[in-house]
């Protein structure tokens, strides 16, 4: 099973994104995490052995940018578990750089998120097979 977690610090971004993702089938109670610190303790202590994880992730946030919380995400062994899509304002070219150069990082979207991004995120080749119809 994929689980989201959405970290974003705006909370009307997030409960966009809540209800985006859950109507979408991208998972219909994807959890929220205002701060980046807390979604990483998350990680640390209450991952599932078996779980995956769709993290929706900003990058710019006052206490923990998302650069900031790939270069925690990269220390933890549950990385291989997780997924990262940057959902961002951000329109510099260099994030998107940055962004295609890390390995958790599985794409790069512009907010606002809209069913379109999540339909697409289902046919990405690393989350596809959690959406397959049995």
């Amino acid at each position: 099973m994929l689980r989201t977690l959405i970290i974003d610090d705006d909370p009307i971004v997030s409960f966009l994104q809540h209800k985006i993702v859950s109507k979408s089938g991208l998972d219909s109670d994807p959890r929220v995490f205002k701060k980046p610190e807390e979604a990483l303790c998350f990680l640390r202590e209450d991952l599932e052995d078996e779980g995956r994880y769709l993290i929706m992730l900003d990058i710019n946030m006052p206490s923990m940018n998302g650069w900031k919380f790939l270069e925690e995400l990269e220390k933890l062994e549950a990385k291989y578990q997780c997924h990262v899509v940057m959902v961002t304002s951000s329109i510099d070219r260099k994030d998107k750089r940055q962004a295609a150069n890390n390995d958790l990082v599985v794409d790069f979207i512009e907010k606002p998120v809209s069913a379109r991004h999540c339909a697409k995120l289902k046919g990405i080749s690393v989350l596809a097979d959690y959406f397959q119809e049995n």
